[in-house]
């Protein structure tokens, strides 16, 4: 199938084999096992019981902007039945007890690296300077370290300051 063909229609080869097999989308899945045991049940906690997937379409993506493949995932009618109450249950407890990233403010320093150009041999290399990072501690950047308040403003004051190979500066 060309690109063009496939951009078109929105669908694959295979996932139009799919639908001619009759198998089960996630979405139909969970509207039969959502009435069936009385509890509401999404197509995305359904993905780890398919029994198999294929590209539906496109879309840009949110951050780049870049086509990104859609997955439709498919069940047999035997598969649905194997799925039960209790394990659709265990699988959304061990989505939840992912740790939520930490939150708290914090403050400090890293090694932030420009790329350089040696103008007699035009090649490129690493520069370290310093950086300076305010924010919750769950994005801080790799090589954080976190200053006092003191320690802090006298590091606001070296932003973008040269580091030698090595070197840590003093706050």
């Amino acid at each position: 199938m060309k690109r063009s063909d496939y951009l078109r229609q929105g669908k694959s080869e295979n996932y139009q084999d799919a639908e001619a097999k009759g198998l089960l989308k996630a979405g139909e899945v969970a509207v039969l096992l959502s009435k069936q045991f009385n509890t509401k049940i999404s197509a995305k906690e359904l993905s780890v019981f398919s029994t198999e997937w294929h590209h539906a379409g496109v879309f840009k993506g949110a951050k780049n902007g870049r086509l990104i493949g859609r997955k439709v995932y498919f069940f047999s009618a035997a598969a649905v039945s194997h799925i039960s109450l209790d394990a659709i249950l265990a699988n959304r407890n061990k989505a939840a007890e992912k740790p939520l990233p930490d939150n708290s403010p914090v403050q400090g320093w890293y090694p932030q690296f420009f790329r350089m150009t040696d103008p007699v041999t035009r090649r490129t290399f690493p520069k370290p300077f310093i950086g300076i990072y305010k924010g919750p501690a769950a994005k801080a950047p790799k090589g954080f370290k976190a200053l006092p308040d003191d320690a802090f403003a006298t590091a606001e004051k070296l932003r973008g300051k040269e580091l030698k190979p090595g070197e840590e500066p003093r706050f």
